[in-house]
């Protein structure tokens, strides 16, 4: 009775493909009233009036919210509460929400929306991190959100005294989260008088404690609820239509309903943060890596959002899975008016992948070393000190990995797919092998409460705070379950994402399967114990055991049901949190990591500047496989945002106003830019960090994908690039350049 490393059909997926599954903004409630956001058009600015007489007119409306009616606190924030409910005094990014319009219909909502006045007095914007300490300050406190310097030996880390000194500059790009459904929720007065907000989001915990805060009422007043949604990808997990919903109804006794438009999300959902980074290596001869000096100044945007943990997790990757024997990493986040930066899939790691994975390359041509040489020659081993100045306390596994990569189709076949190109089209390999923290850092990770128990039809219940953004943890969780109980997975029910329940903390990070999961295995086996006890006294089965939803002894058999209606409820509860590293910074280091290696084949067109992914194969260490099918549909998942990042997405800014606000005009990957050959080979070596041996998987398919393509695209043309997205006017303009290899 084993589900656990077998391939099982999602929960969701029937009620998914007939149009059945309810998602957050399908919700409609009787009596419900339409919410449109007034934003602010300017992106820095003093807000000196605000009129909404003309608003509150229009037949229909029922009330126009401003800042002077938020009751309780009109700032909220993940890690700094100090983003406005509703702008009060000073706004700082285009987008910025001044009012909430309630109205009878959708049409009402628009007009109104469109009535509302606002008189700005304009302030200069500061549209450049590299700038922004000495711009105008955004904030009382100046303009840089936060800082960290981490390494060791760090006097000794830049490399003028070594034999090769690799240094590389480079600027990424803003990457949009683009699910499929925008920010949504519904709201009402429960019949226990709660506040309730359902909506598409990360953390209900999280919610209910910002919501409660900004209506000044406790945290027992108000009820979250985050149902299945259309992706999120890092972009939900700070608060966007939560506390709008909850203030309109808190206001006026009713329910209601936010959706935004396509165009709003863009405009005022967060980004992937862009980053200006250099990159100084000093290496030997012999391709040994000596010294790591790299900066990072991250744009923020206007607040503060997740910006620390972000530059902490970069800090802490920013070396890769080598070893040196000095490294200074020194990272900063700055505000700016560009809009808000926050979680995105990869949580800064690909943005510093890019800078250490090309070094690696450079250095291997410099050395007339293999890429797989030079990446095998200097891995870090357990017990040796990392970049950021933490020892490495588990083994890594990238030796197994490269040892594959080396061996695949793509490596040994190289020849005769660089022979085999059309005359005006050049031919590339290139490679990455890289790592990532799963779950949260030192100091930051709470760990998750589960609880199951037995029904009267003999079924399980499972329930946990977690939420299922799409990616299938739900599934997984009762395939752990039904493991640990002996049973099938088509008798489990599960509740999830709802803030009544256990607080199992959010889903992000890679830590649903690792934190959450091994609560549900504990909770499990402790609701097995009590089931076999409950036997043996009530109908005197010994030596009992479980089995496909029976209890069996050497002196027969009792049902679930049957049990369950001598018994009454039984039901375990149990909390997992992790062990934790020693910490140099909150949030690090990780406990655990896990481990990527990826080849990958292009084409570029040189008439075009086209670049085209004719091949990958990725090679992954997930330590315990819980659903294979869900494992590779998270790899090819990821691969495609991180093609996106590579080759097509960037949220442009013009004088801190977005310029691509739509997906005529924002381009993502279709399937046509996916390649059909995605080769995933899955490794499992249990991880000792982790109670299961699960390694977290569902951020570390993007990491790789930006720096791979910019390692393959210098093996194909011999120019590296120094923006990302690499697009086809960059590669036409260094084709016909004499200048420098790099542009």
């Amino acid at each position: 009775m084993r589900s656990v490393g077998t391939s099982q059909e999602r929960i969701d997926a029937f009620a998914k493909v007939r149009g059945e599954q309810q998602f957050p903004s399908d919700h409609v409630l009787p009596g419900m009233l339409w919410l449109r956001v007034v934003r602010a058009t300017r992106p820095h600015a003093r807000l000196r009036s605000l009129d909404t007489s003309l608003a509150k007119a229009v037949n229909g409306v029922v009330c126009v919210l401003t800042a002077a009616d938020v009751p309780g606190q009109n700032r909220y924030g993940l890690a700094v509460a100090d983003q406005p409910v509703l702008c009060d005094e000073r706004v700082r990014y285009a987008g910025e929400p001044l009012a909430i319009v309630a109205a009878e219909s959708d049409e009402a909502a628009r007009k109104a929306q469109s009535l509302v006045q606002a008189m700005y007095e304009d302030l200069p914007f500061v549209d450049d991190p590299i700038v922004a300490e000495t711009a105008i300050a955004i904030h009382p406190a100046g303009n840089l959100c936060c800082e960290l310097h981490l390494g060791h030996n760090k006097d000794d880390a830049l490399p003028a005294a070594c034999d090769e000194c690799i240094e590389i500059k480079y600027v990424t790009n803003r990457q949009e989260h683009a699910f499929l459904e925008t920010e949504a929720g519904t709201s009402w007065i429960d019949d226990d008088g709660r506040l309730t907000v359902s909506a598409g989001a990360q953390n209900p915990f999280n919610d209910r404690r910002q919501i409660a805060a900004a209506l000044g009422i406790p945290l027992d007043q108000v009820h979250v609820l985050n149902p299945m949604m259309g992706g999120a990808f890092g972009g939900k997990e700070d608060c966007n239509v939560q506390i709008l919903l909850a203030l309109v109804t808190h206001t006026t006794g009713r329910p209601a309903r936010l959706m935004f438009d396509r165009t709003e999300s863009f405009i005022a959902g967060v980004k992937r943060h862009s980053f200006n980074v250099r990159y100084r290596v000093g290496a030997t001869k012999a391709g040994s890596l000596r010294t790591l000096d790299v900066d990072i100044v991250a744009d923020a945007g206007a607040y503060t959002t997740l910006s620390p943990a972000v530059i902490a997790q970069a800090s802490e990757h920013a070396s890769g899975p080598y070893r040196f024997d000095a490294s200074s990493v020194r990272a900063k986040a700055v505000f700016t008016n560009n809009g808000n930066a926050s979680a995105f899939r990869g949580f800064g790691n690909p943005q510093v992948v890019i800078g250490i994975e090309q070094v690696m390359d450079e250095l291997a041509v410099r050395t007339a070393l293999t890429p797989f040489d030079v990446r095998r020659n200097n891995l870090i081993e357990r017990g040796q000190i990392a970049g950021a100045g933490h020892v490495i306390m588990s083994d890594t596994v990238l030796p197994q990995l490269l040892d594959a990569a080396e061996q695949g189709l793509i490596w040994t076949s190289r020849e005769q797919f660089r022979s085999d190109a059309p005359r005006w089209r050049r031919r590339g390999i290139g490679v990455s092998a890289i790592w990532q923290g799963y779950g949260l850092g030192v100091g930051v990770e709470n760990g998750a409460t589960a609880r199951l128990a037995l029904t009267a039809l003999g079924r399980f219940r499972l329930e946990v705070g977690t939420p299922d953004l799409g990616e299938g943890n739900i599934t997984a969780f009762i395939q752990i379950a039904a493991d640990e109980l002996n049973s099938t997975v088509d008798i489990f029910d599960c509740v999830a994402g709802d803030s009544s329940g256990p607080d199992s903390g959010s889903t992000h990070a890679s830590r649903t399967i690792f934190v959450v999961g091994n609560a549900v295995a504990m909770c499990a086996r402790e609701l097995r114990t009590k089931i076999t006890d409950a036997a043996k006294s009530l109908f005197g089965l010994k030596s009992s055991r479980l089995e496909r939803g029976l209890v069996l002894g050497e002196s027969g058999s009792v049902s679930l049901q049957n049990l369950w209606t001598r018994s009454g409820d039984l039901g375990a509860e149990a909390t997992y949190r992790p062990a934790e590293a020693n910490p140099i910074a909150l949030g690090v280091p990780h406990a655990g990591y896990t481990y990527w290696v990826q080849v990958m084949a292009v084409e570029v067109d040189t008439l075009t500047g086209e670049i085209a992914v004719e091949n990958v194969e990725n090679y992954l260490d997930s330590g315990k496989t819980i659903n294979p099918i869900g494992a590779h549909a998270q790899c090819e998942g990821a691969f495609a945002q991180g093609l996106g990042y590579a080759l097509y997405e960037n949220s442009i800014y013009e004088a801190c106003l977005l310029r691509n606000p739509t997906f005529s005009n924002y381009a993502i990957p279709s399937i046509k830019d996916v390649p059909h050959n995605i080769r995933t080979t899955i490794f499992e070596t249990p991880d000792d960090t982790s109670p299961m041996g699960v390694r977290g998987i569902a951020e570390i398919g993007l990491t790789p994908v930006a720096a791979t393509v910019a390692n393959a695209v210098r093996d194909a043309i011999g120019v590296r690039f120094s923006r990302f997205p690499i697009l086809p006017e960059m590669v036409l303009e260094a084709l016909h350049s004499t200048g420098p290899s790099c542009r």
